[in-house]
């Protein structure tokens, strides 16, 4: 009797909560899609922004804060919400050796954003459009990172493109410098893709067989002789070229690459500076540099771009 009368009574408050009114809250657009750009025909610089991501689908942005959002918290204080285009990323998702990351970085004059814009839709675009996907461009005048120069940033959900006012005055090899690193900013994930596995593999491999009791990857410059690098041709010296690598990791001269995608990345890099007979003169005395240039240059032709 003590059970169903203790049912009643919760019944009976159950039904007491339903029935008093819930007061209704209506939240703003938290989810709101902040790399759609809208125009403004009054700002030159947006305006033509604008115009690109109509053509591209890419939107462009001067500013690494690209909106805000009057909000709410839990407690019921307001705030102001700024978006902010995340440069913190570890390329192909491996946190491996120090991060790469964007040092320091200035604004550009939205007086060179024009050029910029060109450069973009007549050496960039015929490359990689309808190819693979840009999340947004981040235009900078000045930036330093620890891994990959001063041109080009891959970023969480942008690509950083830095120097933009020198744009007009680039010799044609520093043009060719510059494209590659625009290039291989972009290109990098997609070429670390799982569909690439196999092929990868066989890259990574190469400087792998000639390393004797540890990864050739991260191998201090110590380990460069007789007593840990096997299978070179008599004669040839010990360098990190010899056993396949184009050079030291950017960020630890001291050691080979710590990463297998920095190694990606400067193949790629080096492979879209050049053309394919410049690289192959170029690396002509070291055959395993030429060896990982071929499985590179598999996948860039995969991908439909050739240059």
């Amino acid at each position: 009797m003590r059970n169903i009368l203790f049912v009643a009574a919760a019944c009976f408050t159950l039904t007491l909560v339903s029935c008093r009114k819930e007061p209704f809250t209506e939240f703003p657009d938290y989810d709101k899609n902040w790399l759609a750009m809208e125009d403004n025909p009054n700002d030159p610089t947006i305006h033509a922004n604008y115009q690109f991501y109509q053509e591209t689908g890419i939107p462009v942005f001067v500013n690494d804060t690209i909106g805000s959002q009057k909000r709410v918290d839990v407690f019921g204080k307001a705030y102001t919400y700024y978006e902010v285009l995340s440069l913190s990323y570890s390329l192909g998702g491996i946190p491996s050796g120090p991060p790469p990351a964007v040092q320091s970085f200035t604004y550009c004059n939205k007086a060179d954003v024009p050029n910029a814009l060109t450069f973009l839709r007549t050496e960039i675009m015929p490359v990689v459009k309808n190819k693979i996907h840009i999340p947004s461009i981040l235009l900078v005048e000045n930036m330093n990172t620890n891994a990959f120069g001063t041109y080009s940033y891959k970023g969480f959900n942008t690509v950083v493109i830095a120097q933009i006012s020198k744009i007009p005055a680039m010799s044609e090899t520093t043009k060719a410098d510059y494209k590659g690193a625009i290039l291989r900013s972009m290109l990098t994930n997609t070429v670390l893709d799982a569909k690439y596995a196999s092929i990868l593999d066989k890259f990574y491999a190469v400087s792998r067989k000639f390393v004797s009791g540890r990864d050739a990857y991260g191998l201090n410059a110590f380990y460069l002789s007789a007593s840990y690098i096997v299978g070179l041709p008599a004669g040839m010296p010990y360098t990190y070229q010899a056993i396949g690598f184009l050079g030291p990791d950017t960020r630890i001269t001291s050691s080979a690459p710590i990463s297998t995608w920095l190694d990606v990345s400067m193949y790629l890099e080096a492979a879209l500076v050049n053309t394919d007979a410049q690289f192959k003169q170029k690396y002509a005395a070291y055959p395993n540099i030429l060896l990982k240039y071929g499985y590179i240059r598999q996948i860039l032709n995969d991908m439909g771009i050739n240059n």
